[in-house]
């Protein structure tokens, strides 16, 4: 066997290839997890984006009984390439020491073991994780490597991403903010203009292919009901139980009545007299059975008992009520923040700290995002616009989950590693500006 061709292999990749080996093992032996969100998926239901649904079906029909193996081994190997892809970029990037190398593969590698087991858990984080790792690295490429032809593949992976994980859906509008602030002073040229269309153009793109597809399997050209459904959970759990005399619209009324007497009797609105902290660790610990279990079924078996459009294909008449309880659901949401913004405003604060385990880490990003862009505003380097584009990335994703859920891991682990990164980025420039 001839070992020299082995030789140029450095310690390092032997090293993490063992890891690899280690933590696939660890997946494939471990069972798989299955969960509502599972089921949900198989039977490709309204409220659930195309990107996961056409994964799962597919490998559903094509592996039968292995299906769970064959998608747990899909999850894992996959999103070990995105690991080591990522780091290898960001080692490159921020010129990372041992130690910090060893912080860095520890993080990414840490979503893979329980409490969230991204591989065994046959849901969209098990594709999510990884499409994403390779979004803000190939993205990455673009901005402070000069990679200009890898445009394409980062229009590619941000397209898996949104039609798997709609929640960074904004977070191509950050690299072209960034891209923008780089390349301000010569922005007019052509091949700039294109880059800032294709950056911001991708948005619609996704947009009209999520509509597309609910028009041919549900029959409206409409984005998935979900993110109203949810968003609103957080307004009606603050807000007073006559607030659906507010409501102008005779049938989300009456549905608001409804879920309302069914909050009361299974006790879960605000509270009066609790601490903050209180009020939302009541409302995170809650929040499926306030909304799934009541605000989106009393909704959905409001229309289902009422005698539909009779415009409504067979193939509408079955979604029709996610499509309209998600209408309802926009009209609480923007009607309730209104007319309680103040203890809603106080939740939504809660509710971003809590994601970041404590106010003085997010205090820190906020310094940081507002600090790296006075500095990219007024300058062009390198080091403060990765400072900016990293805490807008963070800042972004924790905003947006705590205005439509709750800040729970499952949603937030995604940026941990760029948590890290921004903070070893800090670091070094104020070592270099010393």
């Amino acid at each position: 066997m001839n070992l020299q061709k082995y030789k140029h292999i450095s310690k390092e990749t032997f090293v993490l290839f063992i890891v690899y080996v280690v933590v696939f093992l660890f997946c494939i032996l471990s069972d798989p997890l299955y969960s509502p969100d599972t089921y949900s998926y198989l039977m490709a239901m309204p409220f659930r984006q195309l990107g996961y649904v056409i994964f799962i079906k597919t490998f559903s029909f094509i592996f039968g009984s292995l299906f769970d193996v064959a998608v747990v081994s899909v999850h894992t190997v996959f999103s070990l390439f995105a690991v080591h892809f990522f780091y290898k970029k960001v080692s490159a990037i921020f010129s990372l020491k041992a130690l910090y190398k060893l912080v860095v593969i520890a993080i990414l590698l840490f979503p893979f073991f329980p409490p969230l087991s991204i591989a065994n858990n046959i849901c969209s984080e098990g594709l999510g994780y990884g499409l994403y790792l390779l979004f803000v690295a190939i993205g990455l490429d673009l901005l402070f490597n000069n990679k200009k032809e890898h445009l394409k593949y980062y229009v590619i992976v941000y397209l898996g991403l949104i039609f798997i994980r709609s929640q960074f859906i904004f977070s191509t509008l950050i690299f072209a903010g960034v891209y923008f602030l780089m390349f301000r002073k010569s922005i007019l040229k052509r091949k700039h203009i294109f880059h800032i269309l294709v950056l911001c153009g991708v948005i619609l793109v996704a947009s009209a292919t999520e509509r597309t597809y609910h028009k041919l399997k549900d029959g409206f050209f409409k984005p998935t009901p979900l993110g109203y459904t949810s968003a609103s959970t957080a307004p009606i759990y603050v807000s007073d139980i006559t607030d659906y005399s507010l409501i102008e619209q005779k049938d989300y009324q009456e549905i608001l009545k409804i879920s309302y007497d069914t909050l009361i009797k299974k006790d879960l609105l605000l509270k009066p007299n609790n601490s903050l902290k209180e009020d939302y660790l009541f409302f995170h610990n809650n929040l499926p059975k306030i909304c799934n279990q009541t605000v989106r079924e009393q909704a959905i078996d409001y229309y289902i008992s009422k005698e539909l459009p009779s415009n409504l294909s067979q193939k509408q008449a079955r979604s029709y009520p996610f499509f309209e309880s998600e209408a309802a659901c926009k009209v609480y949401t923007m009607t309730l923040i209104k007319d309680n913004f103040s203890k809603w405003i106080q939740l939504y604060y809660t509710n971003i700290t809590h994601g970041f385990y404590s106010p003085f880490v997010f205090l820190f990003v906020i310094l940081l995002f507002l600090f790296s862009l006075i500095k990219t505003l007024f300058s062009c380097q390198k080091n403060y616009a990765i400072l900016f584009l990293l805490s807008s990335l963070i800042l972004s994703n924790a905003l947006f989950i705590a205005f439509a859920s709750h800040s729970i891991m499952r949603y937030l682990f995604y940026n941990y590693a760029l948590l890290f990164l921004l903070f070893i980025g800090t670091l070094k420039l104020f070592k270099r500006e010393r």
